[in-house]
């Protein structure tokens, strides 16, 4: 039974770990907790990608608590979608 307990607060742990606050084709803001920022690269790559273009990071908040990612610490990540080299 402890095992199931570990396992869904594993999954939510992950699941809530990157969220997207703004999107469009010139540019990507991704929440994300401080342990998983490869999950906010990844999701900008994914999401400039659809635009023929790739994630360049620009900007990076310094962690912080976060009630959209269960007050876990957070940072918030701003990527610019540039044109593929």
């Amino acid at each position: 039974m402890r095992w199931c307990a570990a396992a869904c607060l594993s999954l939510v742990v992950l699941l809530g770990a990157c969220a997207v606050r703004e999107a469009s084709p010139e540019r990507v803001v991704v929440e994300h907790d401080v342990l998983y920022p490869d999950l906010a690269e990844r999701e900008a790559a994914q999401h400039c990608a659809k635009y023929g273009k790739r994630a360049v990071l620009v900007d990076r908040t310094p962690p912080a608590p976060s009630a959209s990612l269960f007050y876990l610490q957070a940072r918030t990540s701003v990527f610019e979608c540039v044109e593929q080299l």
